[in-house]
């Protein structure tokens, strides 16, 4: 079973036409700034629900564009966007990575060593990507419907100059 959301983005009918309209790379670029602009609202709110430090640091967004299908894909969550490498030999854990935000975010069982059976604890899980998710949703559609006007806008300003 897919974890994956598709949305189509459609509602505003000024905004439709507008988009029809212009066509071609403007209104490609136009959405792409909107998407980036309530990708950020999204990752704002989920970072403020999160209450350990190093949790929040994980939690980012990707936009990425596939020339050849010509498709666009857009992700705002823990353990998403650049991974940098890591920090070599380090004594002791490393605290809340992108490596393994998935402990922290979705909770572990009890678990024991194989050899002595020693107990390492249950991690219980932290809601918080689905409670900022929930909570800044209308707000980032709003944010992607006022960036995509303003960038529209910029982009008839220069047409009208030519």
């Amino acid at each position: 079973m897919s974890n994956r959301t598709t949305t189509f983005l459609t509602g505003d009918k000024a905004l439709d036409r507008a988009l029809k309209e212009i066509g071609g790379k403007i209104s490609q670029k136009a959405i792409a700034a909107g998407v980036r602009a309530g990708l950020g609202e999204m990752r704002k709110a989920m970072r403020a629900a999160t209450p350990n430090s190093s949790a929040k640091k994980t939690i980012a967004a990707r936009f990425k564009r596939k020339k050849r299908f010509g498709t666009v894909m857009a992700k705002v969550g823990a353990g998403v966007g650049k991974h940098k490498g890591g920090k070599g030999g380090t004594n002791g854990g490393v605290g809340i990575s992108k490596q393994n935000a998935h402990w922290y975010f979705m909770g572990t069982k009890s678990r024991v060593t194989d050899k002595t059976g020693a107990s390492r604890g249950v991690m219980p899980a932290a809601d918080s990507i689905r409670i900022g998710a929930g909570v800044s949703g209308a707000s980032a559609l709003l944010k992607l419907q006022n960036k995509t006007r303003q960038v529209l806008e910029k982009e008839a300003a220069k047409l009208g100059r030519r």
